[in-house]
């Protein structure tokens, strides 16, 4: 499809009251710089096809480009045109990668808007998860109580989601404290290892994923820690929540982990769930001082080697065996976080 060219001027643009597009006619010797500098600045239009008329290329641009063009092409032959050229084929998406949906909130990743925009994941995300009221994206995960800082991108402005996993009910706070609806199935891979009569710690237990998991499958008595407040908050919050559906006990903590062993005496637990993939090897005194022997550890650690993993947690636990591993999470290309099973000897 060939452009349709009539002449306009600087001073008496008359396509504004027509409501044509508007292009810069150059030769093509010179349209490549100036189609760089203009999708540098942004004066780009991005809906429009560039176009050729024998030896001019047609260039469409914004509106607001119009006077930036006066300085930027003094000396240079050029004409401003209205236009119409074809439009670009709208993409369209099936699916947007590396995202997370917490009861009817969604979460994108921020490099996802690096390549998609954000009214086409807002698009996307709807058609795929109609029941959606926000969508947010999380810039980065940061601090010790791993929380994600998060800006609103579509829809209701909340501070709570509710997930469900397995029937389970959690109450999240978003930003606020630490939850990954991606470990649901780990949940209850645990709980199900988990036997009745256990006495079980989870050091970090953020809104209480493992811990009412376990109570929900097995009778056991399961101690819910994490240092965050906001964390200690919810699984109160959410052991109310599931009451009727628990069958052990979950009784929670607001302690530093690495404190426990002045709190709770020595080898009382039978199993403890670590789940802190890039600190968890900072407590190894705190699983030594709390395991029973013959007791169960889940390491989770983030790793891209995990034969290198496997040495290093060899040298720090030299008192465990390790009984095998699981990749649990994909965290990139190259790493993943994985759970390494250990029994205390």
């Amino acid at each position: 499809m060939v452009a349709t060219i009539t002449r306009a001027s600087w001073r008496d643009i008359s396509w504004m009251r027509q409501g044509m597009p508007l292009c810069v006619s150059v030769d093509r010797r010179v349209a490549g710089d100036l189609i760089r500098l203009l999708r540098a600045r942004g004066f780009l239009r991005r809906d429009l096809k560039i176009s050729r008329v024998e030896t001019r290329v047609l260039i469409p641009i914004e509106e607001s480009g119009v006077e930036y063009l006066k300085g930027l092409l003094s000396g240079v032959e050029h004409e401003l045109v209205e236009c119409n050229p074809p439009a670009v084929a709208r993409r369209t998406f099936d699916y947007i990668p590396s995202y997370d949906v917490i009861g009817d909130v969604a979460i994108v990743r921020s490099r996802i808007l690096e390549s998609i925009s954000g009214e086409e994941v807002v698009s996307t995300l709807k058609t795929i998860h109609p029941g959606l009221k926000s969508i947010y994206v999380v810039e980065e995960t940061v601090g010790e109580y791993r929380t994600m800082v998060l800006r609103h991108l579509w829809g209701e402005k909340k501070e709570y989601a509710e997930a469900r996993e397995y029937g389970l009910i959690f109450r999240v706070p978003l930003g606020r404290a630490y939850y990954n609806p991606r470990l649901a199935e780990e949940h209850h891979r645990i709980a199900e290892v988990t036997r009745d009569g256990e006495v079980v710690l989870d050091m970090f237990c953020g809104v209480g994923g493992f811990s009412i998991h376990i109570a929900s499958l097995r009778d056991a008595f399961v101690v819910a820690n994490d240092k965050n407040p906001e964390a200690y908050k919810h699984v109160v919050i959410n052991i109310k929540l599931n009451s009727r559906r628990l069958k052990g006990v979950v009784y929670p903590l607001n302690h530093d982990a690495l404190n426990l062993p002045n709190i709770i005496e020595e080898e009382v637990f039978d199993r403890i769930i670590a789940n802190n993939p890039t600190r968890s090897l900072d407590f190894t005194p705190v699983y030594r001082h709390l395991l029973r022997r013959g007791g169960v550890l889940h390491l989770y650690v983030l790793s891209n080697d995990i034969s290198t993993t496997y040495d290093i947690i060899q040298e720090k636990l030299s008192d465990f065996s390790i009984e095998g591993h699981k990749l649990v999470l994909e965290h990139s290309p190259r790493t993943g976080v994985f759970r390494v099973d250990l029994v205390k000897r």
